[in-house]
């Protein structure tokens, strides 16, 4: 009983220091199973919750869709029509023998996003076309007008219908604060985002 006092008044301790709010920390501490994980990071997708998707942030995909700079209106649009016919449904869960590593089966669908960057480049290349050497744009204009672009393209791809659910296998290993940390692989981003390529 001592020990387990001990140890939450060191994670309080801890609180004060990292600036983390009880609330945050508690939720934090309910993530105790794989399934749990992996439910907070696809429905962190599906409601562009940041702060479930702030652990992913090494994954150019996650950055690149949570920090790109440009107007909001059109970053908005690209996610939003990204994820709005993005549907996933968690299944099967395995751990090894000593509960250090697990896999998690999720299912996902979404729309056919595989051709945006072919058309995105179309359109793109014909605007420059037509006004790089025209006098009328300059640099900062010509990006605005490109992710715009790239922002209407997506929003077309959005309204086709969901492709086929496909099988996901999610690994997780357990960490030293008794929840499990996620492998996130270009692979998954890849399926997740129908194929989207964002240009850099």
């Amino acid at each position: 009983m001592k020990k387990a006092i001990a140890l939450l008044m060191a994670a309080l301790m801890t609180l004060g220091l990292c600036g983390c709010s009880l609330k945050d920390f508690t939720k934090t501490l309910t993530l105790t199973e794989p399934e749990e994980v992996t439910e907070a990071f696809f429905n962190g997708l599906k409601t562009k919750n940041e702060d479930a998707l702030i652990l992913y942030t090494a994954n150019e995909d996650i950055n690149m869709l949570l920090h790109s700079s440009g107007d909001k209106e059109d970053l908005n649009l690209i996610y939003d029509s990204l994820f709005k016919n993005f549907t996933y449904k968690i299944g099967a869960v395995k751990k090894n023998k000593d509960e250090t590593a697990a896999t998690v089966e999720v299912e996902v669908a979404n729309s056919d996003f595989s051709k945006v960057l072919k058309k995105y480049q179309e359109k793109a290349y014909s605007y420059m076309e037509e006004n790089l050497y025209s006098g009328k744009v300059n640099k900062k204009n010509l990006n605005a007008k490109c992710l715009s672009i790239f922002a209407e393209q997506v929003e077309k791809a959005s309204k086709s219908e969901p492709g086929q659910a496909q099988k996901l296998t999610v690994k997780l290993t357990k960490n030293d604060n008794y929840s499990w940390d996620m492998e996130l692989t270009e692979e998954m981003m890849k399926t997740i985002m129908g194929g989207l390529i964002i240009p850099l």
